[in-house]
Formats: C-alpha cells, structure tokens, sequence
C-alpha cells in the first residue's frame, strides 16, 4: 500500500469518528410549555455526567461523576453564569463522587471541607458494593480521604448485590444550618432505599430505610424552606412520590404528592422572583412508565452506545392547587434541579458513563427562564 494511500484512510476514519461523535455530543432540543423558555448553558462536549450543583458565590460547582484516570474517577467543576466550565477538583483526585457539598460552620472541625459521597471503585463494579464519603480540602492538591463507610442496611437487593447493600448513591448534602437537621451530613444509597448521616466524629448511620412497597427507593432529596422536613424523591414500580421525613428519620403519612408513571430525580423550590411561579417545587422526573425500577436496576434502559439516549426526560412544577404540570420535554437523562437567582438549571448526564460503560463527555445542563 502506498503511502499515500495510507494518509487517505486516515483522513476518511477520522471524517467517520467525526461523524458519529457529532451525532454522540449533539445539543438537545428542549422544548417548553407556555410560559418558560430554554437555552442549553454548557453543552456536551466539557462535561461527563454532571449531577448536582452548590452555589459558590458567582460560580456553582457541580460533581462530574464521569471520566476516569486509573483507580480514580470523577472531578468537581464551576460554571459560571455564561455556561463557562473551570475545573475545581481535578479527574484523579477523587472515586467517582454521585454527591457532595461543602461542609458548613456546624460541622467543625471540618468547615469548608468537600464532602463526598462516592462509589468505593471506578466503573460499575463499584456502583452495586458500599459507598464510601470522601471529604478534602478544595484548595490544596491532595487527594480525598475515606471518611466513613457506608454499612449495609435493610432488605433491598438490586443487580445481584446482597441485600442490604450501600450501593447506586445518588445526592448528598449537609442540612441547613439552624434547623434540627443542621450538623449532618445527608448521603442516598438507592440500592437499598437509604438515607444515611454522617457525623462530624465520623460515624455513619443509616437515618432511614424506606419501606420498599410503600414509597420505594429515594432517587433526589431536598430541605423544606423553614428547615424542618428533609422530602425525598421516592419510587417504586408504581411511580414516584416526594415524602416528607421528620428530624428523628420517621415519614409523614401522606406523600406531598404522587406521580404515576415517572421516575422522579432532584428538585427544587423557585425563588420568590421567579414569575408567577415563586414557591412552587419544581422536580426531574423520567418518563418511562412503571417498569422504570426494573429497566434501572437491570441496565436495559440504556441505548446502543453509538446513539444518544432516549428524550424521555421532562421537568414538572407542583402548582398550588395540588397540579403537576410538565414545565419542559426533550431531556435525555435530567438529574438536578437547581435555582440561581431567578433561572433554574437541569443538569442531564445524557449518556452515563458508571451504568453504561461509555466514557464520553456528553452531559450538559440547560437554563429555564420565566418567559417576558
């Protein structure tokens, strides 16, 4: 073969990866209802799988639980309100982190620390045995040290792991500071259906186990506004519900509302200047019908690995008169939900590299604006 032969098929499987690359790392089109408008902040192609978001000052850090560099895996990021993307902690430093948040003055000796929820090993081997939290110090260079283990608890057992077992973590955040909850570290295991907390002496307990019949397993959590319920995002095969749990780890008996047919992710509470809609909870859901948990737990949700998930994610509101109306349509993978200012971002991993074995930079998060 001649050389310069050679060069020409270069050029023509780099056009092919080009192509199907292209197709992988394509913006989504998300279309709104009455009312909202959409835009995609930071586009494929910066991040893997970004989840959850904490404000810090002008910037908000997000955990990437994507990407992988030898025995270590995942990396905090900043976005800044022009979609920009900094690295905060680096892929290397960390396992592969599902949740976290930055340790307030409560938790001392520890303030200022990230803690982290996070698998015990990269790929997913790691996604069904027990977490672990990691926490370190967001300025030095060091890599995150093991807090805690996770112990087993309860009965639930999904993808062959033994009952019981800490695995698929998903959120984690630090109760609000004044409230009953406040000095705790609040970290999910949905495997399992936990809750757990962890305490500044280093202890981690499970807070609470859901009965799996009832509400199923917790996907997302938030703190109510006045700090005195943690509501939990749960489901089941026969939908989702947002519970409300007291300070001792016991639930309210009636959800704030059910939602058949969707598997419910993160959420949030709207400012008070978000338009007609202040105050409402505005929540992720998947809408995949009610053999979500079985599609979940056995990875047959996920596509061929040369094509972009499904758009079956879609954003939802809880109006006042006890509705839950669609709000946006076209996510492919929607996790968090998270109000800066007066615009809410959704995080999307799109393809998730833990559960589908595809290492590829394809999450995104999009910004919903009231409509003028």
């Amino acid at each position: 073969m001649a050389h310069g032969d050679l060069d020409e098929r270069y050029i023509v499987r780099g056009a092919e990866l080009n192509r199907v690359l292209k197709r992988l790392l394509s913006d989504p089109i998300i279309r709104t209802e009455e009312g909202f408008s959409a835009r995609v902040l930071a586009p494929p192609g910066e991040m893997y799988d970004p989840l959850f978001m904490r404000d810090r000052g002008e910037l908000v850090w997000v955990n990437d639980c994507g990407g992988q560099d030898g025995s270590a895996g995942g990396q905090i990021v900043a976005v800044d309100r022009q979609g920009r993307v900094e690295t905060v902690v680096a892929v290397g430093r960390l396992l592969p982190v599902t949740g976290f948040d930055i340790a307030p003055a409560s938790f001392k000796p520890h303030a200022g620390q990230i803690f982290c929820l996070s698998q015990p090993e990269v790929g997913r081997p790691g996604l069904s045995k027990n977490h672990v939290i990691q926490h370190l110090d967001p300025a030095g260079d060091r890599e995150a040290a093991i807090f805690c283990r996770l112990p087993s608890a309860g009965t639930y057992s999904m993808s062959g792991a033994p009952p019981g077992t800490a695995g698929w973590g998903i959120d984690a955040q630090f109760g609000p500071e004044g409230s009953p909850f406040a000095g705790r570290f609040y970290a999910i295991t949905t495997m399992n259906g936990t809750i757990y907390q962890v305490t500044p002496d280093g202890r981690c307990a499970p807070f609470i186990t859901f009965d799996r019949e009832t509400w199923g397993s917790p996907q997302g959590m938030l703190f109510s506004p006045d700090g005195s319920h943690l509501l939990a995002a749960t489901n089941n095969e026969r939908g989702g519900a947002v519970v409300r749990v007291r300070p001792d780890g016991t639930v309210e008996p009636e959800p704030v509302f059910r939602a058949d047919d969707l598997w419910l992710t993160g959420m949030d509470y709207a400012p008070s200047d978000f338009g007609h809609y202040g105050g409402q909870l505005f929540i992720g859901a998947l809408r995949t019908g009610k053999a979500t948990v079985d599609l979940w737990s056995t990875g047959a949700l996920r596509e061929e690995l040369t094509q972009p998930p499904r758009d079956i994610g879609v954003v939802h509101r809880l109006a006042p008169d006890g509705a839950f109306e669609l709000v946006a349509s076209g996510f492919r993978n929607p996790q968090a939900v998270h109000f800066v200012e007066n615009r809410m971002w959704v995080s999307d991993l799109n393809g998730d590299f833990i559960a589908e074995n595809r290492e590829l930079p394809d999450g995104f998060i999009v910004e919903i604006s009231v409509s003028t």
